[in-house]
């Protein structure tokens, strides 16, 4: 599944969910229950996107207890091992592997101050809802003339 337009995709995806109860140190809350038995939060690959696509959070604690619901044992295991993965890198396993396919979806304002945006950086502009090539000044012109020449070269057969 490809996304051609992340932002149309995301207007398009409920709004984020209010900060939850258990984030402000209140205990466990209706929403957390949700969290653990919305299969969404839990399935590999359709979570991630779901997370994405709708900014919905789950804490670990229901990551681990909706996982371990429906992938028994083996659910289990993974859940910690990707509790452990994102203590130590600050990203979840599906995180890192969106962020290499898709890409992140924001960059840090300071790293933008920087280094410019990902379109200065790689020389990419965007046209009719598609990412290409900018193109350079001669570019275009060189183009053309390979296109003259191809003609020439078919009618030379």
């Amino acid at each position: 599944m490809v996304l051609r337009n992340q932002d149309y995709a995301r207007q398009l995806a409920a709004p984020p969910a209010p900060a939850k109860a258990a984030e402000s140190g209140s205990g466990f809350s209706f929403g957390d229950f949700l969290d653990i038995i919305n299969p969404l939060q839990h399935i590999p690959v359709v979570s991630t996107i779901y997370r994405h696509l709708t900014g919905d959070k789950i804490s670990t604690p229901e990551k681990i207890a909706g996982d371990t619901l429906y992938g028994g044992l083996t659910g289990l295991i993974c859940s910690l091992g990707d509790a452990l993965f994102t203590e130590v890198t600050g990203k979840s396993v599906g995180d890192t592997v969106y962020a290499a396919v898709i890409g992140d979806d924001e960059e840090p304002a300071t790293a933008v101050a920087q280094n410019g945006t990902a379109a200065e950086r790689t020389g990419l502009t965007r046209t009719a809802e598609l990412w290409s090539p900018a193109p350079a000044p001669a570019t275009h012109q060189q183009a053309a003339a390979a296109y003259r020449a191809s003609g020439r070269l078919l009618a030379a057969y």
